[in-house]
């Protein structure tokens, strides 16, 4: 009988394929960085030749809108480098959560991956720690770096060095339905001082519970989104769920402050507050009467005219916080041509293309001067998506063993909520993740 293994078990034996040929990679990569000085041309530097280069990109599947900013900023720049750069963008379908990151850790492990790679902000660490994704550093003036919000340079920087930069932020705001606030007599806060305790959303959650209507929708999916919402509940507890280094778990998942974390969402779950197994549309179609969920709705929400809808903050315990961090874009270990690869990075991360995103997506911009040239941050609702990505955003963790840690995480906070022992699911958890990291990590730090 042929044995299957499973999808931990694939990651590691590609992260060790990967990590053996890592010299390899650096050597090739630290020649064409030569050439390129010799050349001191950026966009004729990895190397000089008449024909066109060609470029791939990869991405996952995503809205319209995103793939029209995509087919339009590549499209530029294909037009504005006619005959130097051509840029193909390959979409791959995402038919799972994390459907698009099995695909690259097999690409990575064949020697197969593009020039381009985006990849969620989480990951970056990982990759990095693999060789799937070379150091931007070489290719970027420090000067040029200076306009992108602090966050997406810390998501993208890893051993203190930079890898992938952000084409916007993100956040996680409370939404809520106005007719059913407002039949309640409930108002929501309007400043970041305001915000609601984790107390007072309960006790609003409890009082909105009525007549089918759940007081709150709290999933949005049962993969990535659980460790991106959810992990902030340690945090605004004055922890994480894992060390700081990213080296251990014990003592941070498994804290008192990780278990009340855990358990409030525990209580939340099994007194109904909101369903664990919600439909995409429950907040739309008013069975929900608040809703935890990124910018990405605004837009959904146009196809509900009928829906009432404001936002308010993210709730905390001790500490105020909130959900951070993208989709960035990277040069992957396998690219032949590192600069020019940069140069398509520059453009689609640049300010242009920065106010575009934004705007067409209401997702915070990740520069500081789309900001300036976006009015509708300065007002209701989108001034919350602006106040709490420069003041309260906080990261996924920065760690290699992350690809697992976030799939673990969502497994075990998922039987939490179903009604599972919180000490002795997180205890087991942490042992694992310990386990794997010593085993896997540590002796390559």
């Amino acid at each position: 009988m042929k044995r299957i293994l499973s999808m931990p078990m694939l990651i590691m034996i590609v992260i060790v394929l990967i990590v053996g040929c890592g010299t390899q990679k650096q050597d090739r990569y630290a020649n064409d960085i030569v050439i390129a000085d010799k050349g001191n041309n950026h966009l004729t530097g990895d190397s000089v030749r008449d024909k066109v280069t060609d470029i791939i990109l990869w991405r996952p599947s995503a809205d319209d809108f995103e793939s029209e900013w995509y087919r339009k900023g590549v499209e530029a720049f294909n037009e504005a480098n006619k005959g130097k750069i051509h840029v193909t963008i390959e979409v791959i379908t995402r038919g799972d959560s994390f459907a698009y990151e099995d695909r690259v850790n097999v690409a990575a492990a064949s020697g197969g991956l593009p020039d381009v790679l985006a990849v969620d902000g989480p990951n970056i660490s990982n990759y990095a720690f693999s060789n799937i994704l070379v150091p931007l550093d070489p290719f970027f003036e420090k000067e040029e770096l200076t306009d992108f919000v602090s966050s997406i340079i810390d998501q993208g920087t890893y051993s203190d060095k930079l890898y992938a930069l952000g084409i916007c932020e993100s956040t996680v705001v409370l939404f809520y339905n106005k007719k059913l606030l407002s039949a309640a007599r409930i108002q929501p806060p309007t400043t970041l001082e305001n915000a609601w305790t984790w107390e007072e959303f309960y006790e609003v959650s409890k009082e909105l519970t009525r007549n089918g209507v759940y007081g709150t929708n709290l999933i949005n999916d049962q993969g990535e989104w659980m460790t991106y919402c959810f992990e902030q509940f340690w945090i605004s507890n004055n922890v994480d769920i894992i060390s700081e280094n990213g080296v251990t778990t014990t003592g941070y998942l498994n804290s008192p402050a990780g278990i009340e974390a855990a358990a409030f969402l525990q209580k939340m779950a099994q007194e109904k507050l909101f369903n664990i197994k919600p439909t995409p549309t429950e907040f739309e179609e008013g069975k929900a009467a608040t809703k935890l969920g990124g910018p990405w709705n605004i837009t959904r929400f146009e196809a509900y005219p009928d829906l009432e809808w404001g936002v308010t903050y993210f709730p905390y315990k001790l500490v105020k916080t909130s959900p951070s961090g993208s989709w960035a874009l990277g040069i992957s270990g396998n690219s032949k041509h590192p600069y020019k690869a940069a140069e398509v990075i520059k453009v689609l991360t640049n300010k242009s293309n920065a106010i575009a995103y934004s705007k067409a997506s209401n997702m915070p911009a990740s520069r500081k001067s789309a900001y300036e040239a976006i009015p509708e941050y300065d007002k209701l609702p989108l001034r919350i998506l602006k106040e709490q990505v420069t003041q309260t955003a906080n990261l996924r963790p920065r760690t290699p063993i992350y690809p697992i840690l976030t799939k673990k995480f969502a497994e075990v906070l998922n039987d939490i909520m179903m009604g599972a022992d919180v000490k002795r699911e997180l205890d087991n958890m942490a042992k694992e993740i310990d386990n794997e990291y010593k085993h896997y990590y540590s002796t390559n730090q």
